[in-house]
């Protein structure tokens, strides 16, 4: 039974500020699915607690508070039965690079000349630099580009003759609403919540993020593509699939969920029809970690997997390609 860690036992009274990880390591967890969120908000609610945003909501390191739940106006209690509610989209603020850490966010500031702004653009490898004049005040953004049109227009003396008007964006903008926006003006500058200018975000770091949260979905698809054509070497008429299966309504491998295809490796006289040597309960436990891993990545929130199931992921992949080519 999962308990309220000490950590939280004031929190009604003294709100406790932390990440998303934080408080997942106080309950032992890494990671997000539905059953742990679940638990650990049924948990919460039993101690009139509540999280404000939900535990669901946003990256990692997205901040979150562990309050009395009447002071969030309150937080219904589902008792860890129901799963938990993926959030709508994802938001700009679950970008890495839209929350960077106090002070890492590289500027210049208004009275800075060019040869600094070229400077810190060719040391940090940056094709753009925010102007401010404190946390909260962005006065233009100087980049490669703004330069070299600022010369070609005659003038590019001063720091201000190379800057242009930059884009702001809410923390809480939608993420794909955005898009245009960034390839437009090649970047956006982040307002978080507290108002102070978070981060920055450009097209590069697009690609990034779409390949993190897609590249899991592509190789796994690959993974279940090979296994049904196993499984049509394995089941070769439709009584053989649906008693392997269990799928009493399977007509074909296309049917079978990743758990029902792992019912048909299990059975012996259907392995033995690939002549594969290699150990079978081996095959099938790795096979079940995938399918974990696979239920987890299909709820498809801004939540990495860790570098290890990654590993197993690819390993499997690349195990099944020798065999099923």
């Amino acid at each position: 039974m999962t308990v309220l860690p000490p950590e939280l036992e004031n929190a009604a009274a003294e709100p406790v500020d932390l990440t998303v990880a934080e408080l997942l390591d106080l309950f032992g967890e890494r990671n997000r699915d539905p059953e742990i969120v679940g638990r650990i908000e049924s948990v919460l609610s039993e101690a009139g607690l509540s999280c404000v945003p939900s535990l669901i909501h946003g990256h990692l390191d997205s901040s979150l508070t562990v309050q009395a739940a009447d002071a969030a106006g309150g937080t219904p209690d589902t008792g860890g039965t129901e799963e938990a509610p993926a959030p709508k989209a994802l938001r700009i603020g679950d970008l890495p690079t839209a929350r960077l850490p106090e002070g890492a966010l590289v500027s210049l500031r208004p009275d800075d000349d060019l040869p600094r702004a070229r400077m810190k653009m060719l040391e940090n490898h940056y094709s753009q630099l925010p102007v401010l004049t404190g946390p909260y005040v962005l006065k233009g953004v100087v980049s490669w580009q703004s330069i070299a049109l600022a010369h070609a227009k005659g003038k590019c003396e001063t720091l201000a003759d190379a800057m242009d008007e930059a884009r702001i964006v809410r923390a809480d903008a939608e993420l794909l609403v955005t898009i245009p926006e960034i390839n437009e003006y090649n970047c956006v500058f982040v307002r978080d919540e507290d108002e102070k200018i978070s981060g920055v975000v450009t097209p590069a770091d697009l690609s990034l993020e779409f390949g993190r949260l897609t590249g899991p979905f592509l190789r796994l698809g690959e993974i279940e593509r090979r296994l049904r054509h196993c499984v049509n070497r394995m089941c070769t008429t439709t009584a053989e699939l649906r008693e392997a299966s269990g799928n009493n309504k399977a007509k074909i491998a296309d049917d079978l969920t990743v758990w029902q295809i792992q019912q048909v490796f299990a059975k012996p006289d259907r392995w033995a029809r690939l002549t594969w040597e290699l150990h079978q309960d081996e095959f099938v436990a790795k096979l079940d970690e995938v399918r974990k891993i696979r239920n987890e990545v299909a709820h498809f929130r801004p939540n990495p997997l860790t570098d290890d199931q990654v590993h197993r992921v690819e390993i499997f992949a690349s195990l099944l390609k020798h065999f099923m080519p």
